[in-house]
């Protein structure tokens, strides 16, 4: 296999979307998932403008003032930003934080940026939602109906592991000398 289509598949193979956008912003290239997410095939997406493609607007979205555009802010900063943005993916609303990472060439510019979509809306409905947490041993009630201790809840809807330590007051409480 050529490294160019070693590279086009891997590229093909990441699980989340992901774009490379221009400096007018238009998309110069999209792997299979992105071409998914936004619905569309390739030759109707290269070329075409980002914010026309996720948005359906007719001009970039900082220029609304309501969204950051992490694309624009990572060619002006030339440092990976990360920005969240609501877009209608197949007809759901998603919540999705936006990383744009700069490509720095060998001249020291910038000419592209890679932007990758991760949804976080479960992640958003578990920080936004009201959970049902038992009043005596803290478990929480999943939507399933089964229960849940919170550190384990917690780490299957985020990934995020617990280290356990104690505040400055029950310390104080456990160990009085």
């Amino acid at each position: 296999m050529k490294s160019s289509d070693l590279i086009r598949t891997i590229f093909d193979n990441v699980s989340f979307p992901v774009l490379l956008i221009d400096r007018d912003y238009k998309i110069v290239e999209a792997n299979r998932a992105a071409l998914s997410h936004v619905n569309h095939r390739g030759k109707d997406v290269i070329g075409r403008c980002c914010f026309r493609v996720t948005h359906a607007a007719e001009e970039p979205c900082w220029r609304s003032g309501k969204v950051a555009c992490p694309v624009k802010d990572a060619f002006e900063v030339r440092k990976r930003v990360h920005a969240i943005h609501r877009h209608q993916v197949k007809g759901r609303v998603l919540v999705e934080e936006i990383v744009a990472t700069p490509l720095d060439e060998v001249t020291g510019e910038v000419n592209y940026v890679v932007e990758e979509f991760r949804d976080i809306t479960e992640l958003l409905e578990l920080r936004e939602g009201i959970l049902a947490i038992c009043g005596s041993c803290k478990k929480i009630r999943g939507s399933t109906g089964n229960w849940y201790r919170v550190e384990e809840y917690i780490h299957d809807h985020t990934g995020a592991d617990f280290s356990h330590s104690f505040c400055p007051e029950c310390f104080d409480q456990k160990f009085p000398e």
